[in-house]
């Protein structure tokens, strides 16, 4: 009896309940195969809680409002796979022609990138503004990042990163934006002290005024895991927090049903639009 194991085995129909469940708390939508490919984690979960019988999973995360429970089932089905300088043709645009221009009309510019994940999109986009240089003397730059994930969010503020996450950035951003440890590159503090990260949840009701508005919204390979009723609640939250004329950047995926009265194309090919 010593060496008994629990085991936990969930069917399909528990883990298709689940999915309804966390498509209404956080809008996230699980086909067929992403419950599959979850199946393995949230069992593992279930055992990490000493939880053996689903009933009592669900009613913790539903009923009893297991805070705890309910986070780190979040983060076993958030993904986050992200890494520096994806994309960089954006980072690009934004910091050689919109930011001069918005510059020439206002001190203060805020930029929020939704989600965050680790942080390497949010330091990517200071890397390519401190690049250009001009910029960052004319106006004050505040960068906000934001996730669901609160493991995520705990990562981006220590900014401690792999070879492989670093490995797309030029070998001399490497050098000057960071230090060595070990095998591992970490952002220097005077960096990491410009970002601001945060846990919350985009589909949340009082978001746009706990955060107030944005000059810059960046939302790259997020929308394409919500289903098109989830979709147009997030463009509407970007539509309600982007100052007018306001820029949205998405991720190549993300573009599918976006509200072309409420925003339109700027950069062909680029995939950024402005608040019209």
């Amino acid at each position: 009896m010593d060496n008994y194991k629990p085991e936990v085995t969930l069917s399909i129909e528990e883990m298709q309940k689940l999915a309804e469940f966390l498509k209404k708390r956080i809008g996230i939508h699980l086909d067929e195969d992403k419950i599959r490919r979850f199946k393995k984690k949230i069992e593992l979960l279930m055992l990490k809680h000493h939880i053996t019988s689903f009933s009592s999973f669900y009613h913790r995360i539903r009923f009893a409002k297991d805070e705890v429970l309910l986070q780190d089932l979040i983060n076993s089905v958030t993904v986050n796979e992200t890494y520096f300088w994806r994309e960089h043709q954006q980072f690009e645009i934004l910091a050689n022609e919109i930011l001069p221009a918005l510059a020439k009309q206002k001190k203060d510019i805020r930029i929020l990138v939704a989600p965050t994940s680790s942080g390497e999109e949010v330091y990517s986009i200071m890397f390519a503004i401190l690049e250009e240089g001009r910029v960052i003397e004319k106006a004050n730059i505040e960068m906000v990042g934001i996730d669901i994930d609160s493991n995520m969010i705990r990562k981006a503020k220590v900014g401690l990163y792999t070879q492989r996450s670093v490995e797309k950035l030029p070998k001399y951003m490497r050098e000057k934006y960071f230090k060595k440890v070990g095998t591992y590159y970490q952002i220097d503090d005077m960096f990491k002290q410009n970002a601001k990260f945060l846990q919350a949840n985009i589909f949340d009701e009082e978001l746009s005024q706990k955060l107030k508005t944005f000059d810059i919204v960046f939302s790259r390979n997020m929308l394409i895991y919500f289903d098109k009723k989830e979709k147009e609640k997030v463009f509407n939250l970007f539509y309600k927090i982007l100052d007018p004329k306001g820029y949205l950047f998405l991720g190549h995926a993300d573009a599918n049903g976006i509200d072309k009265t409420m925003f339109k194309p700027i950069k062909s090919g680029f995939h950024i639009y402005q608040k019209i």
